[in-house]
């Protein structure tokens, strides 16, 4: 089938979170050339696409031939429509075909984490592997997972939902009414909300300091203050990264992965939070000693990549490639 993509020298990439548009503009080759950002407007989805369409606009020109857009939520891969999205405020709305509109452009849509996933595999730490997932802690936990060099999308664009996956079964109550889900117990909202706590309990200690300062996220404080030697600090870190390798070891059981990668905002604490992970992996992974060694890595790409890999999912897409969305 011929793909309705013309071949791109550039496409745009956007990554929708819920306070805030983020959109660079790519070349085939993953060189960002231009980046734009907005705080997300409203609660309807013609307000959101009025937003996307500026950032498009922005950052366009006749190079660009395709937009990527990556969404918190689940999202149809056959007809790009968003499903189901809390964050936004909005009921389920027909985004790649509203997009498409705005622009004047063809356009991909995809869940966030699948597309930065998408940039950790063609450009980042997950490169010349075909089979990977990719975990991300931010305000929640997303993940997206790569399988024999494709997305993994599932019947209908809804798989790899690991936010739910039990990994603390005494653990904190999510949304979805269950204890210990893996978004709810290992993610950057939690190790904020931990900090935030311990920093009450002890308001003379060097994290109380840090984050009383008001300057820096919560999230971040813990990360300064663990550096610094705080206990409690450490403590939210060795908790959270061995949650986090609880996870991964249930992927690597099910996908059976070359590489695991960490990306979001706390793994800025390195090694605090990843070497509690890798011994929490190897513990809950079956059978490690009659298996190749599956390495747990950091992202190579920061907060760009939902937007990158939205732009590069969008050049694969133009190219007719196994990455191709329907």
């Amino acid at each position: 089938m011929t793909s309705p993509f013309p071949t791109p020298g550039e496409a745009v990439g956007v990554d929708v979170g819920a306070t805030k548009i983020a959109a660079v503009r790519v070349t085939a080759e993953g060189t960002v050339s231009a980046r734009a950002r907005r705080a997300t407007p409203g609660r309807t989805a013609h307000e959101l696409v009025g937003a996307i369409g500026e950032l498009v606009a922005q950052l366009g020109g006749d190079r660009v031939a395709a937009v990527g857009v990556g969404l918190p939520g689940m999202v149809d891969a056959r007809t790009g429509a968003l499903a189901f999205a809390p964050g936004l405020g909005f009921a389920r709305a027909p985004l790649r075909a509203m997009i498409a509109d705005a622009v004047g452009l063809p356009v991909v849509t995809d869940n966030d984490a699948n597309v930065a996933a998408w940039a950790e595999y063609r450009l980042g730490a997950g490169r010349g592997h075909d089979h990977q997932a990719l975990v991300t802690l931010g305000t929640g936990l997303g993940c997206g997972v790569v399988v024999a060099g494709r997305l993994l999308r599932g019947s209908h664009g809804f798989a790899a939902e690991a936010s739910h996956l039990t990994v603390d079964p005494l653990g904190p109550l999510c949304e979805c009414g269950k204890r210990g889900c893996w978004g709810v117990s290992a993610s950057g909202a939690t190790i904020a909300a931990l900090g935030r706590r311990a920093a009450a309990a002890r308001p003379a200690s060097l994290l109380a300091g840090l984050i009383g300062e008001g300057s820096r996220d919560a999230g971040e404080a813990v990360t300064e203050a663990a550096r610094g030697g705080d206990a409690e600090a450490l403590e939210i870190l060795e908790r959270v990264g061995t949650l986090t390798g609880t996870g991964l070891a249930a992927l690597a059981n099910v996908f059976d992965p070359a590489v695991l990668i960490v990306g979001g905002g706390p793994v800025a604490a390195g090694e605090l939070l990843l070497a509690p992970a890798r011994v929490s992996f190897a513990q809950q992974l079956y059978s490690p000693g009659d298996r190749p060694p599956v390495p747990v890595v950091a992202a190579r790409f920061g907060a760009d990549a939902g937007a990158i890999g939205a732009a590069l999912l969008a050049v694969d897409t133009a190219a007719g490639g196994p990455a191709a969305v329907p």
